[in-house]
């Protein structure tokens, strides 16, 4: 796979054959799926998680998607245990309902985030919690028809970079500041996540109700969307 290219795989998770994904599980990845009491949540995890494993063994050349070994990093960030043919592939996914996307590279920090676009009665107060100051001041300006739009665009973003560098929410939604507008400027990280001008964020196309974002590390790069059927 080339640096300049990630793939972005789009899937719907209300469809699936629910048995074969499950023969490509890990023991590990069995046992965290029959935690998820409600039935509809482990049929999305298991299905997600296999369609995941038959990616990467496409991409690192590997016979079997139930051989690949995946692990967490010690905030919960899913990896790959490389092998030959597949020691640059990195990975990330995010599902809502049963909308999923995973995006894929190499040599990069990679992140990627979707979100339903749900009516909510607290959206002011959330983002007083979560948006850095200036990004709050830009939001309350728009008009109130458009700030349920924006405002999942800015979480989207938000969530796509701490996942990205890898410590997710732990991170702080409001110590990462970036542009309202496009295209996206990255204006603030945290000290020991690198310089601003390290990081791309770009907002996905994905159907309306959707708000979908990635974030990259590292020089420009090509998008590639594919659906997984």
């Amino acid at each position: 796979m080339e640096r300049s290219i990630i793939q972005l795989w789009f899937a719907d998770l209300s469809k699936g054959d629910y048995p074969m994904c499950w023969a490509l599980l890990s023991p590990d990845e069995r046992c965290r799926a029959e935690s998820l009491k409600v039935i509809k949540v482990r049929q999305r995890f298991v299905i997600a998680r296999a369609i995941l494993r038959q990616l990467l063994a496409d991409y690192m050349a590997v016979n079997s998607a139930a051989a690949i070994e995946l692990l967490q990093g010690p905030f919960g960030k899913p990896y790959v245990v490389h092998g030959s043919g597949g020691q640059d592939v990195v990975f990330n996914l995010s599902h809502t309902g049963d909308h999923l996307v995973i995006a894929l590279g190499c040599q990069r920090q990679i992140g990627v985030d979707i979100e339903v676009c749900r009516e909510r009665i607290n959206l002011n107060a959330l983002a007083e919690k979560c948006f850095a100051e200036t990004e709050l001041y830009s939001w309350q300006q728009l008009e109130a028809k458009d700030q349920k739009a924006m405002f999942y665009r800015i979480w989207t973003r938000k969530e796509s970079f701490v996942k990205a560098v890898g410590r997710g929410i732990s991170l702080g939604l409001k110590n990462c500041e970036m542009s309202l507008q496009e295209p996206i400027k990255v204006l603030g990280v945290p000290n020991d996540c690198g310089r601003t001008t390290d990081w791309r964020v770009t907002d996905l196309n994905v159907p309306s109700g959707l708000s979908a974002a990635l974030t990259v590390d590292g020089p420009a790069y090509k998008l590639a969307y594919r659906y997984w059927k």
